[in-house]
Formats: structure tokens, sequence, C-alpha cells
């Protein structure tokens, strides 16, 4: 009998403390349907295609694509889109990650960003290219910040 309340007690915790677990979340993908066209501009007997588009997160903690691209390049034409990839990779995975969880990129402006990002490199150990990467990634995600 007492192994079964135990067994029982244990399993109860392991539940509970699954529960209360501050793992996050990923982000959501939706589907934006598109209607495809012949050149006749006619709508296509197949119908609608969907294009899966991920979805901006609530913390500005994304992947950028060509609309931060665009955003950041009407303020520093010479950023490509692998270096806006570079910079969330290292911002998401690499030198950031080490010590940290990646901070909301939307709680902060762009000279606040500026300041934290010389601050952290001294101590992550990034390279002047790899610490204007994340610099360039995050104005890029704050240029595209909902309203």
């Amino acid at each position: 009998m007492k192994t079964i309340q135990l067994t029982l007690i244990t399993i109860a915790l392991t539940i509970i403390a699954a529960c209360g677990s501050t793992k996050k979340t990923t982000s959501t993908v939706s589907a934006t349907p598109v209607t495809t066209t012949t050149p006749n501009n006619s709508t296509s007997p197949t119908g609608p295609v969907l294009f899966a588009v991920p979805a901006k997160s609530a913390d500005g903690i994304y992947a950028p694509g060509n609309e931060e691209l665009t955003a950041i390049q009407s303020q520093y034409k010479e950023v490509t889109l692998d270096k806006l990839k570079e910079g969330y990779t290292l911002y998401t995975a690499g030198a950031c990650i080490g010590c940290h969880g990646a901070d909301n990129i939307y709680h902060h402006d762009a000279m606040q960003w500026k300041n934290i990002i010389d601050d952290m490199a001294i101590r992550a150990n990034i390279t002047e290219a790899q610490k204007d990467a994340v610099y360039k990634y995050v104005l890029s995600i704050k240029a595209t910040q909902p309203k």
C-alpha cells in the first residue's frame, strides 16, 4: 500500500513540476492564402496555394526576412540578409545566450541597444563584425516593430 501511495505522490509532483516549467514556447506559423494566376490573369483551376509565413513574436525575437532587410537598408544600405541572419544566430543561439536568455527586442530603443550590445560584446568576446551584425539585426526588428 505504501508503494502505491509513494508512486502516486511521485507522479503528482512530476506533473506539478512540469506544469510550472518556465520553458519558452516557440513562435507559431500562420498560413497566408495566395491565389495563383495564369498568364491571362485568370484564377488557376487548382485554387488557392498556401504559403507558410512565420508570425512575428511578441518579444521581437524571430528570424529576419525581406521586410526587415528593406527596413534596415533605408538607414544602412550595405546590410545584407546574410548579415541580419548572422546577427539573429548570435542573438538567439550564440554569444548572447551563453550567459542569459535573449532580451525582448521591443523593450529598448536604438540607443539603449547600442549601449547594451557594446557592453555585452566585451563579455561575450565577439568581434566588431559580429557585434555589428547583432546590432543591425536588432535595429531591423525595431524598424518593423508592430505599432
